[in-house]
């Protein structure tokens, strides 16, 4: 029997065949690269490779003398990016557990050259951005990682730690130092402690540093920052002696194409810097503080300096925050807190912002909160702050004014002050509200007056009176002053000017308009240092003190001219002068006439003059009771009771001396004009006039008064003598040439009187005409002018047959000298006396001596 041969199938015969081809492959690779392949150049996929060589040991030996890899983007601007390198160093690791060795000398990237190594325990990568040699050692799924080298090239950044790469989990964990160097001499700008976390796609930094000398370094950190102002306040505006990073921390995303932009959001930075000077604006000296803490988050780098001091002035809790660093729209924010005189050195800072504040305190402490916020893109600056002071003495534009209490808010150009127990160069106290506008310039509020007291209390006061005003600086030096109600303007600079368009709004307020009865009018005072005062004054008075002298009415319109300073005050007019300075005043009146009666003068005391006054007038007359008494000149001194003058008309001349009640009075040599002005009638006609009058202990002034050679017409009593004679036919013929219808000439004449404030009492009249003689006795009551007179015609002996023709002989008397006499009464008024004649029982029963019977002397009826 035949055995049958099997035959393999096609398929089965193939699979041989593929084996033996591949293990005859793998033989002869062998073979080739346990000999070793050299190949001196070739190219591969756009590559050109040079002095290649590929052995095999235990594992594979590769050495390339040059590697050409033309198909990379070499572009210098732009570099290869952080997750790119460490994807290509993951790459390397796998291929590298197939090699024993690695050597590739030269790596070219057009422009760029780089190598790589490997030994089989460490693997050094030098690639354009990136220079690493780290040892990779597999532990199950973890690789175990010791970076010996870590260099990003392009910023001087060097790390050197170990870790662990999980590759399960795809992250990695590395605790190391971090040095940023110097990229030509490699000194170690500062030197950091970091711990990294990274799950290939974003890579968490966290650390602490030494302590370092600036942080210029971080130029090569940071992108390029075309703001100057940003870059300067990065980098430039301060220096330190030495600063320390206390805690830091940054979030990389690895995919990411602009890589650093992309980091600073998540940048923390908390620094500790010593002995800084931080310069605020490049006009300003720079500040300094011992220590200042330094804080980066959100993109803002915030300095908080302990105890800085500007200048001389302490600044606690001063912040300086610049903002949106990476960004279109950066910032600088400052919080500026100290309590410091608000002088030039403050103002400094002010001006420095375009910060108009028109307030100087240079001698007072304020308590200053103030924010600035500035975009350093373009420029706009905003500003808000809060300013308190108390007791203070505060400048406005120069202009001194006191505070009790004063705060202050700003924001932007509007200025709020809230002030209380303001004093204003001894002129003001009150309350005020009211808002500086700095961008137009103006100030508007109220002010509620405690009190306002202008050059003098009687000028102008006011207490408790709400008033509205507004300042006008919009000219440095014409600051202009409004008070609406008062229609006052005044310019609040030297040379000050105070300005009233219409003093009535005064009258409430002034007790000298409102005692010369000042209607309307202006006022415009001027001074240089609220020392000395001069004014120009128009007013509009129903006074009736000053009357004019043409046609003797009250004076309407007064125009003045004020001078005030420490030392003096001068006021003149037309028609008077008042100059007050040191120990004496005076007024001088001139051609006006003066109505002294009480109602019309102010309310004033010559018991209050305590300066010696001296009152002076030339071609003044003097009203008093309606009476008016004529003066070419006269001159008065009057110190606390005293009043001491002399007056004169023509050969007149009347001295004065009055002490508290007592008076004396010396007045001789007047004329008729005088007395007939006085009774406002033409009384006398020529003569000569004298009166001598005294106040006795008790009060009453006891006096003479004589006349001499002077005719007397128009008086009530005798004008009513005569129409009784002319009744009694008998009595016709005393109607001599001496005393008939054109009045009774006097030869000489005398009146002893006593008077105080209730009666005139005459103790004895006696007249010597020149053919009668009248005597008489009697009292006036003042106040009612009612009047109580004996009279006494006396006629001489050639005359006493006329007895024999009057029927009532009991009413004449024989003298024992020749004369005849005849006894009249008379009373009523001295408006309208009634004259009759009396018997001598009637004259020994009249009023007057029943008084004159029961005292001693007329006078006694004053006691």
């Amino acid at each position: 029997m035949i055995k049958r041969i099997k035959i393999p199938s096609i398929k089965t015969l193939k699979l041989i065949l593929f084996f033996t081809f591949f293990i005859g492959l793998f033989i002869t690779l062998y073979t080739f690269l346990h000999t070793g392949i050299r190949l001196e150049r070739f190219s591969l996929v756009g590559s050109q490779i040079e002095g290649f060589y590929l052995r095999l040991d235990k594992k594979l030996i590769l050495e390339i003398q040059s590697l050409h890899l033309k198909q990379f983007d070499s572009n210098p601007n732009k570099n290869l990016s952080i997750s790119t390198q460490i994807t290509i160093a993951k790459n390397v690791h796998f291929i590298l557990q197939y090699f024993q060795k690695i050597a590739i000398k030269n790596i070219y990237i057009k422009d760029y050259q780089a190598n790589l190594f490997y030994d089989g325990d460490n693997f050094t990568l030098n690639l354009p951005e990136l220079y690493v040699k780290l040892n990779l050692v597999e532990n199950t799924s973890k690789v175990l990682i010791q970076i010996h080298d870590f260099y990003l090239k392009s910023y001087g950044i060097y790390y050197r730690g170990e870790g662990v790469y999980d590759l399960k989990r795809q992250e990695v964990t590395m605790n190391g130092n971090l040095n940023i160097l110097d990229k030509e001499s490699y000194h170690s700008y500062a030197h950091l402690d970091l711990n990294i976390f990274s799950d290939l796609k974003t890579l968490n930094i966290k650390g602490s540093s030494n302590v370092f000398n600036d942080i210029k370094f971080l130029h090569a950190l940071l992108p390029n920052i075309k703001n100057k102002l940003v870059n300067a306040w990065i980098f430039d505006n301060y220096s330190i002696e030495s600063a320390q990073i206390n805690d830091f921390s940054i979030t990389i995303p690895l995919d990411s194409k602009h890589i650093v932009e992309d980091s600073i959001n998540s940048l923390y930075v908390l620094a500790t810097a010593k002995n800084v000077e931080v310069i605020f604006h490049p006009n300003l000296p720079a500040a300094y503080a011992k220590s200042v803490k330094l804080l980066f988050q959100n993109n803002t780098l915030t300095f908080y300096p302990n105890a800085p001091t500007y200048k001389q002035y302490l600044a606690n809790n001063t912040t300086i925050a610049l903002k949106d660093i990476i960004s279109k729209t950066p910032s600088l924010e400052i919080t500026l807190n100290t309590t410091a005189p608000l002088d030039s050195n403050i103002h400094e800072v002010l001006t420095a912002y375009n910060i108009s504040l028109p307030l100087n305190a240079p001698e007072t402490n304020v308590t200053a909160n103030l924010f600035i916020h500035l975009d350093l893109l373009s420029h706009e600056l905003e500003t808000k702050g809060i300013f308190k002071a108390q007791n203070s003495k505060i400048l406005f534009n120069g202009i001194p004014v006191e505070f009790g209490d004063l705060k202050i808010a700003l924001d932007n150009h509007i200025i709020k002050v809230e002030s209380k127990n303001i004093t204003y160069q001894n002129i003001l106290q009150g309350n005020s509200n009211f808002i500086i506008d700095t961008k137009n310039k103006n100030i508007s509020g109220d002010i509620l007056i405690h009190s306002l007291m202008l050059v003098e209390p009687d000028i102008l006061q006011a207490s408790n009176h709400s008033l509205p005003f507004s300042i006008d600086f919009k000219e440095e030096n014409a600051i202009t002053l409004t008070l609406p109600t008062f229609t006052l303007n005044a310019k609040l600079n030297a040379p000050y000017t105070f300005y009233i368009g219409n003093l009535s709004h005064f009258i409430p307020f002034s007790k000298i308009l409102q005692d010369y009865k000042v209607v309307n009018g202006t006022l415009e005072l001027n001074t240089q240092d609220f020392l000395e005062y001069r004014a120009k004054i128009s007013v509009n008075s129903t006074q009736n003190i000053l009357i004019n002298k043409s046609d003797n009415t009250p004076l309407s319109t007064l125009n003045l001219d004020l001078l005030y300073n420490q030392n003096n005050l001068i006021l003149n007019s037309d028609v008077f002068n008042f100059t007050s300075g040191g120990e004496t005043q005076k007024i001088s009146f001139k051609d006006i006439n003066l109505n002294l009666d009480s109602e019309n003068l102010p309310n004033t005391n010559p018991k209050n003059i305590e300066i010696p006054t001296m009152i002076e007038g030339r071609n003044t007359n003097l009203i008093f009771k309606d009476r008016t008494i004529l003066s070419d000149s006269f001159t008065f001194n009057l110190h606390n009771e005293t009043i001491q003058g002399t007056l004169k008309h023509k050969n007149g001349r009347a001295d004065i001396y009055k002490r508290g009640v007592f008076i004396t009075l010396d007045a001789r040599e007047f004329g008729d004009t005088f007395l007939n002005a006085i009774t406002r009638e033409h009384t006398f006609n020529k003569g000569r006039f004298f009166i001598n009058a005294n106040t006795n202990d008790k009060g009453v002034i006891i006096g003479e008064m004589k006349l001499l050679n002077t005719s007397i017409n128009k008086l009530n009593v005798l004008q009513n003598l005569m129409a009784f004679i002319d009744t009694i036919p008998s009595l016709l013929s005393l109607k001599l040439p001496s005393f008939n219808q054109e009045g009774y000439y006097l030869k000489e004449g005398s009146i002893h009187f006593g008077l105080n404030d209730q009666f005139l009492a005459i103790d004895a009249l006696n007249f010597k005409g020149s053919s009668i003689d009248i005597k008489g006795q009697g009292i006036i009551q003042l106040e009612s002018k009612n009047i109580d007179f004996n009279a006494e015609f006396i006629t001489a002996k050639t005359l006493s047959g006329i007895i024999n023709k009057i029927p009532l002989v009991n009413y004449i008397v024989l003298g024992k000298d020749g004369t005849i006499s005849t006894n009249f009464k008379i009373n009523g008024t001295i408006d309208d006396p009634k004259i009759h004649t009396q018997t001598a029982q009637d004259i020994l029963l009249s009023p007057f001596n029943i008084l004159r019977r029961a005292i001693t002397s007329p006078f006694e009826v004053f006691n």
